[in-house]
């Protein structure tokens, strides 16, 4: 005798509950999926929480690698909710048909314009860096009042006051 189990699926934020024998293959619960929601077969994914730790794991049943598996081996019990992401048909050539029809990048047509503004106004002098022989001179410490004073008390008397007065004293020296 066969077993029942009810799984239940969350797709798009519906509940989808799915009666299906213990025994079947992931293969076999896409298929049910599919004929329940019309998603195509390759855009079908399905996030199963697994039991031992906090991960999930992202399965497709219609591929070679998972589709095989018995629910058991995928971690789909009866009880526990899992997540199917997927696509219409319609979708997925909406998308192609919108990608084959425009071509340009996404915000060239205002960069030509731009260009275009450029070249009608006429040339513009562009900031220039200065020209010639670049000259260095020596390197300083940077001075700054309090910092000297700070650095100059001794180890021993850094440990002998807590952190919060050393910087309250340090920040509030004047020269």
């Amino acid at each position: 005798m066969k077993s029942v189990q009810n799984v239940e699926v969350i797709w798009r934020g519906n509940k989808i509950s799915v009666e299906i024998d213990s025994g079947s293959t992931l293969k076999e619960l896409g298929h049910e999926l599919q004929r329940l929601t019309n998603v195509k077969a390759d855009t079908m994914r399905l996030i199963v929480p697994q039991l031992l730790d906090k991960t999930s794991r992202l399965l497709s049943p219609f591929s070679d690698e998972h589709g095989r598996l018995n629910l058991r081996e995928t971690s789909i019990l009866e009880g526990r909710s899992i997540r199917m992401m997927g696509a219409f048909e319609t979708e997925v050539d909406e998308v192609l048909q919108n990608s084959k029809a425009n071509l340009r990048i996404a915000g060239f047509d205002e960069e030509e314009k731009r260009l275009r503004q450029r070249m009608y106004d006429g040339p513009h002098n562009s900031l220039k860096l200065p020209q010639g022989p670049y000259t260095f001179s020596g390197f300083r410490t940077l001075t700054l009042p309090g910092i000297e004073e700070c650095n100059n008390i001794g180890l021993s008397k850094r440990r002998e006051i807590n952190q919060f007065q050393w910087s309250k004293t340090c920040s509030g020296r004047k020269k």
